[in-house]
């Protein structure tokens, strides 16, 4: 069983989408394009599930395909408002709708920021929040993961926020994504994990590259002849898609953004 990812140059690649099950790292250089990749996904799923007359602009029809019932959009430090606010920032109205269509966000901030000194009163205006909530934010991240990801896209926003922490061990956080990876193919589920590049070393960065089934890399590129930069993506693993990227010699996507279609693929670049 396959889910798209509703970028249609890539999902007709791939042959519709990639494996229910996968845990996938989307890691971007700032603003090149892996948060909108994630977004786009999750509305045009929504569309594709809704609308069954839009259905075919959305997804590339096999048989193996299944389109999650919703989206679990879990996040560590934005609140609920900040989400929406980047959501009308993205999108026009139409994949606006979407995106919040049987969305359901768990926002773990507080047990992200208990031990910071961030004040209580900008995370919360019910202080009592704290008392009742005072789980281990690994501990709750898998309790959440556990209990709604089953038939819903999952979009973490974001490993950033965890890898960067002085207040979470990079081993036990290792360890959490190897166990998910496991998890994560007894549900009908894609999971999403945003990573910001180069803000851990070299070495945790491939500690956590080989923990997950697939790992998109955003960038940007340019020339020193032109002041325009430009949006690429391309795959640097995944378990059981690269023979087809190799078979169509695909090297690299160039990509766009733009508020009606949200994340598009421009042009693919091809080896020789």
């Amino acid at each position: 069983m396959r889910i798209p990812t509703s970028v249609a140059a890539f999902d007709e690649i791939v042959k519709g989408g990639v494996p229910a099950g996968s845990v996938v790292i989307l890691a971007g250089e700032p603003g090149s394009g892996n948060v909108e990749f994630a977004y786009t996904s999750a509305a045009k799923l929504s569309i594709a599930r809704k609308y069954q007359e839009r259905r075919k602009f959305m997804v590339i029809e096999a048989e193996d395909i299944y389109i999650p019932e919703g989206t679990l959009y879990i996040s560590f430090s934005k609140s609920e408002d900040e989400i929406f606010r980047a959501i009308d920032l993205t999108f026009n109205e139409d994949l606006g709708e979407a995106f919040r269509d049987s969305l359901k966000i768990k926002d773990l901030s507080v047990e992200y920021f208990r031990n910071s000194i961030v004040p209580r009163r900008w995370i919360t205006e019910s202080t009592g929040e704290f008392l009742k909530r005072k789980g281990d934010i690994l501990k709750e991240f898998v309790n959440v993961l556990d209990s709604y990801s089953n038939g819903r896209i999952v979009i973490v926003d974001s490993l950033t926020d965890l890898v960067t922490s002085t207040r979470i061990n990079f081993e036990n956080l290792i360890d959490v994504i190897k166990g998910l990876r496991r998890a994560a193919k007894k549900w009908n589920t894609v999971i999403y994990l945003l990573l910001t590049l180069g803000v851990v070393d070299k070495m945790k960065e491939n500690l956590l590259f080989d923990s997950v089934d697939g790992v998109f890399v955003f960038e940007w590129h340019g020339s020193e002849s032109y002041s325009k930069r430009y949006r690429y993506m391309y795959v640097l693993k995944f378990v059981g898609l690269m023979a087809h990227l190799e078979e169509e010699r695909i090297a690299r996507f160039n990509t766009t953004l733009n508020r009606r279609s949200g994340f598009v693929v421009v042009n693919t670049e091809k080896i020789g």
